[in-house]
C-alpha cells in the first residue's frame, strides 16, 4: 500500500470523523477495504495475466482521471484503469501503483472534461447482492431512475475438434455489458438487469408507463437500442417525475 492514498483516505476519514457515526462507519469501513486489497498477499494472489492482460481493461492504457471517495471529495490522479476481469480500478502516479475495489470508493471518472465516463459504486442483485463499479449513463446519481452499465468479463477457451485436434471455434475475450437500472432516491436499492424490450422499459416507469409508451411513439424510439432508450429515461426524469 503506499503512502500517499492511505493518508488520502485518512484525511477525508479525519473530515468525516466531525460529521457523525455514518460518516465516521462509511469511511472506516472504505479504508478497511482498499488497505486489505493493497496488502502484499492480496496482490500477490492476483492473476498475474489478468493484471497484464489489456483486453480485461475498459481502457488498455491508463488514462488521467478522477477518484471520488467516500465522503465525496474528488482527487486528480495521473492515470486510472479499470480492470474489468479483476473489479479494481488501477491508480497510477508518482509514487507508484494502487488498486481500489468496489466499495473503497464513492466513484471515479476515467479522462476529464465532457469527454470523461463516469463510473459510480452500487449495489447490484445478481443472485445475490454485492457491490460493484458500473458506468453511469444518466446525467446524476439522484436522478429518479438511474440507468447505468455494469461491464463484465468473458473469457471462452478454444473449442478443438476431438479427433484432429484443429480449432473449431477460437479462444474468446471480451468485455460484455449488462443494462442496469434502479432509483437514484433510494440509493440503497441494489441496481437490477433491464432486458432491451418494451416490456421491460415500460415497468421502470410505473404508473406513468402509458404516457411513456406514448412519448416513445412519439418520437419514434426503438426498446432495443440503449441509447434510444437512455433518452427515454432522461425525459422521464426531467419532464414526467418531477
Amino acid at each position: 500500500m503506499k503512502k500517499i492514498f492511505f493518508l488520502l483516505l485518512l484525511g477525508s476519514a479525519g473530515s468525516a470523523l466531525g460529521q457523525g457515526q455514518t460518516g465516521r462507519g462509511i469511511m472506516e469501513i472504505s479504508m478497511d477495504i482498499y488497505q486489505r486489497a493493497n496488502s502484499p498477499d492480496a496482490l500477490k494472489r492476483l492473476n498475474p495475466q489478468l493484471v497484464k492482460a489489456p483486453e480485461a481493461h475498459i481502457e488498455r492504457i491508463p488514462v488521467p482521471g478522477t477518484l471520488i471517495t467516500a465522503d465525496g471529495k474528488r482527487y486528480r490522479v495521473a492515470g486510472l484503469s479499470y480492470n474489468v476481469a479483476l473489479q479494481l480500478l488501477e491508480a497510477t502516479d508518482s509514487t507508484g501503483s494502487h488498486v481500489w475495489p468496489p466499495g473503497s470508493l464513492q466513484g471515479f471518472e476515467l479522462g476529464r472534461g465532457n469527454d470523461a465516463r463516469h463510473f459510480q459504486t452500487y449495489k447490484i442483485r445478481d443472485g445475490g447482492v454485492k457491490p460493484d463499479f458500473v458506468e453511469l449513463l444518466t446525467l446524476t446519481k439522484s436522478s429518479p431512475i438511474v440507468l447505468a452499465v455494469q461491464h463484465h468479463y468473458v473469457h471462452e477457451e478454444a473449442v478443438l475438434d476431438p479427433v484432429l485436434k484443429t480449432v473449431k471455434v477460437p479462444e474468446r475475450t471480451v468485455i460484455g455489458q449488462r443494462v442496469m437500472a434502479g432509483s437514484g432516491n433510494l440509493p440503497n436499492e441494489p441496481l437490477r438487469e433491464v432486458q432491451l424490450k418494451q416490456r421491460d422499459v415500460l415497468k421502470l416507469f410505473g404508473g406513468f408507463a402509458p404516457q411513456m409508451s406514448a412519448f416513445a411513439a412519439k418520437e419514434n424510439l426503438s426498446y432495443t437500442d440503449l441509447t434510444q432508450v437512455l433518452r427515454m429515461v432522461e425525459y422521464y426524469n426531467q419532464k414526467v417525475a418531477k
